[in-house]
């Protein structure tokens, strides 16, 4: 029997990684598998998200599967055997923060692949956020 994946929001929050050590959360309370939330200040829900979704694009094996309000799930396969690791992402307009989640879906580790790749996605993201804000006040620069 397949195992269904444990994803979606719970009461409009992200669920908590299971005990096992093959996740990673902005809400985690165990400082290894801790990650702090993205900030997007200076940024609409949909500069945002149209950020999130260049980068995911420029992530080897991952798809977006699912996007709803402020909520997005993708699916990335490993490299060699191609198991499903779920990466969830919930946008908090009111503090203008990007919280995730991503989770392998069978085994008991995951020899640090989910946090290897949403490291990936925060630089990828950070770099990509500063970018847009750089050409955003070079538009907004008054003539001289």
């Amino acid at each position: 029997m397949k195992k269904q994946p444990t994803i979606g929001l719970i009461d409009g929050s992200l669920r908590s990684c299971p005990r096992t050590p093959n996740c990673v959360s902005t809400n985690h309370s165990d400082l290894n598998r801790h990650m702090l939330p993205i900030d997007y200040s200076g940024l609409t829900l949909d500069e945002a998200k149209g950020i999130l979704f260049e980068v995911l694009k420029t992530i080897p094996k991952v798809e977006v599967v699912k996007e709803e309000d402020g909520y997005i799930h993708a699916e990335a396969k490993t490299m060699v055997f191609e198991y499903i690791q779920d990466a969830e992402f919930l946008f908090d307009e009111d503090d203008k923060q990007l919280h995730f989640r991503s989770a392998s879906r069978v085994g008991y580790t995951d020899f640090g692949s989910n946090k290897r790749r949403m490291q990936s996605v925060v630089a990828r993201f950070l770099r990509k956020r500063d970018e847009h804000l750089e050409k955003q006040a070079e538009t907004d620069k008054p003539a001289t």
